[in-house]
């Protein structure tokens, strides 16, 4: 440790007669106070987060209007054919806002799960088959990342999705997973299909393949 007399020592003493310095004190003071404060305004923005950096989950709860989707059955008639889409917005995972909502006219919303084994399978193969076969004009693609645990494998969302070559938009989830139960949906991947004028076409969980992914496509079509 480096004391105050360690650091004067070896130095040339100041004779009696030099001359004292010619800053007034409180002048010494202020300019102290201004670097202090420049150091500091340096210290936070360099801090910040970077252009288009997002929480994954959203620091923020989805803003979510309308009425939530019933659960989906595990067998029998879904009660959410018919009714009208609830609108989701919120942030997506390049920081720009995503909305999923009837007023978005003829929709497939994908809901996934980083840590989710049956998402890793399901993604890489769908995502191969968008390559080769456009969605039909008036058809929106929109991924819903849900579930989301810094914890669990495959940790953030938005990279595993990249990797896969997966389109956006992606809508990111709140730490409540606030998106996947307004859409009514207790498992991954989920698929709700949404006809034009806004209202559930059909929906289902699980890996459904690309047939039953294509048949959905079709079927909301204008």
């Amino acid at each position: 440790m480096t004391t105050r007399a360690a650091k004067s020592r070896g130095m040339p003493k100041r004779s009696k007669g030099a001359a004292r310095s010619s800053s007034p004190p409180w002048l010494l003071i202020v300019g102290g106070v201004a670097a202090v404060a420049v150091v500091a305004i340096l210290a936070v923005f360099l801090s910040q987060p970077a252009s288009g950096e997002i929480s994954e989950p959203a620091t923020k709860p989805l803003a979510i209007e309308g009425q939530s989707l019933p659960g989906l059955p595990d067998s029998g008639t879904d009660a959410a054919v018919g009714q009208a889409l609830p609108r989701l917005v919120g942030t997506g995972v390049k920081g720009e806002i995503v909305e999923i909502g009837p007023a978005n006219g003829a929709q497939a919303i994908v809901v996934v799960a980083h840590w989710c084994p049956h998402c890793q399978v399901e993604i890489p193969q769908l995502s191969a088959w968008l390559a080769d076969h456009p969605l039909p004009e008036g058809v929106r693609l929109v991924t819903l990342s849900t579930a989301i645990d810094p914890a669990r494998p495959n940790y953030p969302p938005s990279a595993w999705l990249e990797r896969e070559g997966w389109p956006g938009p992606v809508l990111t989830d709140d730490a409540e997973s606030s998106g996947l139960a307004s859409l009514g949906l207790n498992a991954f991947p989920g698929f709700v299909f949404v006809n034009a004028d806004g209202t559930v076409a059909s929906r289902a969980t699980g890996e459904v393949g690309t047939d039953a992914f294509a048949a959905g496509i079709a079927s909301i079509a204008p």
